[in-house]
């Protein structure tokens, strides 16, 4: 879907009942459930926030096969990590087995309206979870580092004409350095989406 010199990023859906070939994976990557369309439906309550899913993450360097015994498809969003990632450390998500991770307590988003989370890091990216409550339009935002953002679920995110997770594939926007964002949901659930920060990216402040 995506290639830089940081990422390449791969939409996988496997159908029930099948399975992928036996394949090897090179680099370490980042699992992230995909957005939109391409998401399974999950049971809501009626006004429930949508729930935050969880990202993977694999160090590469391994061999595997992936079955599908389900009657859905399964849908991923593979993000492989071209350069090396260093120490990788848990925060409001444990992806690493016996490391602590933060103690990370969801937020009202009646009185915050978004926020994100941290889920984990390594020494050269930071990945976050953002949550969005109800009919938010967000002020413009600009970032300094590089930034990719996937999944989003009930919320839209944009970064200048013709950049927009409506019309991106499967809702996978690549935001450079310095680039004005916003987002704006529609629903009464509010959204969600995921952003992965570049942190050797980007330039002097701009």
């Amino acid at each position: 879907m995506l290639e830089n010199s940081y990422v390449r990023v791969l939409f996988v859906e496997i159908p029930p009942h099948e399975s992928t070939l036996l394949h090897h994976h090179d680099l370490p990557y980042i699992s992230i459930p995909p957005g939109g369309a391409d998401a399974i439906p999950a049971p809501q309550t009626a006004g429930a926030q949508p729930p935050m899913p969880r990202v993977g993450y694999a160090a590469g360097g391994f061999s595997h096969a992936v079955n599908n015994p389900g009657e859905r498809p399964i849908r991923n969003i593979a993000v492989e990590l071209l350069r090396p990632q260093g120490k990788l450390r848990n925060r409001c998500q444990e992806v690493l087995r016996g490391q602590a991770s933060d103690t990370c307590e969801p937020m009202n988003l009646d009185i915050v309206r978004f926020y994100k989370l941290p889920a984990f890091e390594t020494d050269e990216l930071l990945v976050e979870g953002w949550l969005v409550g109800a009919n938010v339009y967000s002020k413009s935002m600009k970032f300094s580092h590089d930034m990719l953002v996937a999944g989003p679920i009930g919320v839209k995110i944009s970064a200048g004409p013709g950049m927009n997770s409506d019309t991106s594939p499967h809702g996978i926007l690549w935001i450079p350095a310095h680039t004005k964002m916003t987002f704006q949901t529609d629903s009464d659930r509010g959204g969600r989406f995921y952003s992965i920060t570049f942190k050797d990216s980007g330039s002097a402040k701009q």
